[in-house]
């Protein structure tokens, strides 16, 4: 780069910050003895608030819909009947919700589902959700519990209808808390270092 650029670069950055600076000392100034100033600021920020409290409700209200469809979707499906069907397929419901948690919040509702899924068919599904509590994205658990409270309170479908699977009992946060208390510091009994799938597994193994 010649002197002569170097010179204009440096000028340029030089004006931009005395300019931002003006403006910092400008708005303190207005903030501080401006009633109007003020007012303007404080409606603005109201503003932003609405927007966002309008932005987060419309999601809360679509996630819900979306939940409502995929509860209607999971009850038309049927779990495999075996223990081993259900582990294979336990061990592909949750690697999936991993894979979808991942992607980010446009992926949220379609990982609760995987989740839910997986829940169906463990053996343990109270202690399944304490581990969800500790791995799981805050945002696809709250949305995991809401499935499941949907899913308790789901009406029976029709008779000449598809018949639902029986769905889990809802479970909220503070089932967890109360199966916590009845397992030694507070760790689920069989669940292990992952979903716990193995002893609870072999357990549903030897019963049958």
């Amino acid at each position: 780069m010649s002197r002569s650029a170097a010179s204009v670069a440096a000028w340029t950055a030089g004006t931009a910050l005395v300019g931002l600076l003006g403006y910092a000392v400008y708005f303190d100034y207005q903030r501080r003895n401006n009633p109007d100033f003020r007012k303007s600021l404080r409606k603005q920020q109201k503003q932003i608030q609405h927007a966002a409290e309008a932005r987060s409700k419309a999601e809360k209200e679509k996630n819900s819909k979306a939940l409502r469809a995929a509860l209607i979707e999971i009850n038309q499906e049927i779990p495999p009947s075996s223990p081993e069907q259900q582990e294979a397929y336990f061990q592909e419901q949750v690697a999936e919700g991993e894979k979808l948690a991942a992607l980010g919040p446009d992926q949220y509702v379609e990982s609760a589902k995987h989740f839910f899924r997986a829940l169906r068919v463990y053996p343990q599904p109270v202690e399944l959700l304490m581990i969800y509590q500790k791995v799981v994205p805050p945002p696809v658990f709250a949305l995991l519990l809401e499935l499941t409270s949907a899913a308790g309170e789901a009406p029976s479908a029709p008779a000449s209808g598809p018949v639902p699977i029986p769905p889990q009992p809802a479970a909220s946060v503070a089932d967890i808390d109360e199966a916590s208390l009845e397992s030694p510091n507070g760790q689920s009994q069989g669940s292990g270092s992952g979903f716990g799938s193995g002893n609870e597994w072999e357990n549903v193994n030897e019963g049958n």
